[in-house]
């Protein structure tokens, strides 16, 4: 082999292992990228709720307190890093505002399910006393997107889950 060959040779091996390095570079920048975007937090739940309240000039909702939380939700340990919960004032209205930060996205499954235990827990209460605010907790929006989780119970959810969704989409 001459040294032009041997020369040729070592390019072409130094190319394929220069292209082979940029594939793997972007491969691993475009999945770190994706990952950061999967745990964006671009508001934390206080603001999505009270520019919720604010939007739909809610003025019946009262927010409940950290301590008091217990009461109404069984979060299990490590699913949620902060969260924003308003009910109704009146114990006759089972309307809620709630907007739960995940700590995880792979912890929503966990968590949906006691949204899904509070919320039966609450419409057993109102079954026989009201049945108009029942129907208004067997129709109640959860939602997830991204980290975030949304519940919302009353009579203009469709709203409630519009703007919830302009705040944390992208």
């Amino acid at each position: 082999m001459t040294g032009k060959e041997s020369g040729k040779k070592k390019m072409i091996i130094f190319s394929v292992a220069a292209i082979i390095c940029a594939v793997i570079i972007f491969a691993a920048g475009f999945i770190i990228i994706k990952n950061m975007r999967a745990n964006y937090e671009k508001y934390r739940p206080d603001q999505i709720t009270e520019t919720i309240i604010s939007d739909m000039k809610y003025t019946d909702l009262a927010k409940v307190d950290r301590s008091q939380v217990s009461k109404h939700y069984d979060i299990p340990n490590g699913t949620v890093s902060d969260y924003s919960i308003y009910m109704s004032q009146s114990s006759d209205s089972a309307s809620e505002l709630s907007c739960f930060l995940l700590t995880d996205i792979s912890k929503a499954d966990a968590f949906k399910n006691a949204v899904t235990e509070h919320l039966s827990s609450k419409a057993a209460g109102f079954k026989s006393l009201n049945p108009t605010q029942y129907q208004a907790l067997k129709m109640a929006v959860v939602i997830q997107n991204g980290k975030y989780v949304f519940v919302a119970v009353g009579k203009n959810t469709s709203e409630e889950e519009k703007i919830f969704m302009s705040l944390t989409s992208e």
